[in-house]
């Protein structure tokens, strides 16, 4: 759809429907994006906008600035892929580097304390950044230097994902090929395990030319053991492009000022801070459910009606318990060179 097409589509609505809209809106099932912004319902639903005339406006502008400005830059775990598959829960990267056969029972259960210890500080919507950080840097070095005991090589991370149960959210793989054909970086931007991600991606056929990925990367010795972790360590509270401003990726997309945000967590509506001379930057959030389940004595964060009002701050779009890319797919398919 051109941006002639698509500025006529979204503006054409009457005053009647234009007096519908409320600060908190939810799109119906079934009803597509742009006829959730043409008429303003408000039914039950599971595409949460705080202010859908700034989404608007931002679609038009990304519409506008075509595929030459346009920059995508995604979370991995649980926003790539599936939260849930068949009713169970997908696996994040140090749950495919846990459940291998290559590591020890001592690992498994020193990042399992961890994960116990520390994952509810990093959903807990009660604590700030500046709180959290110094217990996410602990957590991510106890995980890393619990894994270099392992005695794990190079080779060992595909042997993690082949034997991994992984699931992508459906729709994604045409996203990717779509960026891939219009020439659009598409930015993997994780805290977590960098050579897990781009085991993933080889494996799945997603690594196309425009795919980067910055991550948490290991180091290896000659002989391809693991020995340690690249120096700048990514979390969950500093992922912006900040962080890859010495990198020849950020010379390489300096001009492209729009941008498409996605992530499963508040620190990832800040991955477009650092673009440089910012223009629309479009953030997504997909609140998968209340945090990780398991242990009766692991408690998380509130549910997902509790948390929206803090993702819907943090988000222009919210999407609860989504488990396609259909939302993301059908707004780049918007974007056209004319």
């Amino acid at each position: 759809m051109s941006y002639k097409v698509l500025t006529r589509y979204l503006l054409q609505k009457s005053p009647s429907v234009q007096t519908q809209c409320r600060s908190k809106v939810i799109m119906t099932p079934g009803e597509t994006l742009h006829e959730y912004l043409q008429n303003g319902r408000v039914p039950s639903g599971k595409i949460y906008a705080k202010n859908p005339a700034i989404v608007k406006e931002k679609l038009i502008s990304i519409a506008k600035g075509g595929s030459n400005q346009l920059q995508v830059i995604t979370d991995f775990d649980y926003t790539m892929t599936k939260a849930y598959h068949d009713g169970k829960r997908g696996l994040t990267c140090y749950g495919i580097v846990e459940q291998s056969s290559v590591v020890t029972q001592e690992f498994r259960d020193e990042t399992r304390r961890l994960l116990h210890q520390y994952y509810p500080i990093e959903v807990d919507p009660h604590m700030t950044p500046k709180e959290k950080i110094p217990l996410m840097l602990e957590w991510y070095n106890g995980a890393h230097e619990a894994l270099k005991k392992c005695d794990i090589y190079k080779k060992d991370f595909e042997t993690m994902v082949q034997e991994a149960d992984i699931h992508f959210r459906d729709g994604l793989d045409i996203f990717v090929d779509l960026t891939f054909r219009m020439n659009i970086p598409f930015l993997v931007f994780s805290a977590g395990t960098g050579d897990i991600i781009d085991a993933c991606l080889a494996q799945y056929d997603l690594k196309r030319p425009n795919v980067h990925t910055i991550s948490n990367f290991a180091t290896f010795a000659p002989d391809g053991k693991l020995i340690g972790y690249e120096k700048t360590l990514i979390h969950m509270f500093n992922k912006n492009e900040h962080a890859i401003a010495a990198t020849s990726y950020f010379g390489d997309i300096k001009h492209r000022s729009n941008v498409i945000v996605m992530g499963d967590a508040l620190g990832d509506a800040d991955m477009g801070e650092g673009v440089h001379q910012p223009g629309t930057i479009l953030k997504i959030g997909f609140l998968n459910d209340k945090g990780r389940e398991g242990s009766k004595s692991m408690k998380v964060a509130d549910s997902i009606e509790e948390r929206l009002p803090i993702f819907l701050e943090a988000f222009d779009l919210v999407l609860t318990d989504d488990q396609t890319f259909n939302i993301p797919l059908e707004i780049l398919s918007t974007v056209t060179s004319d």
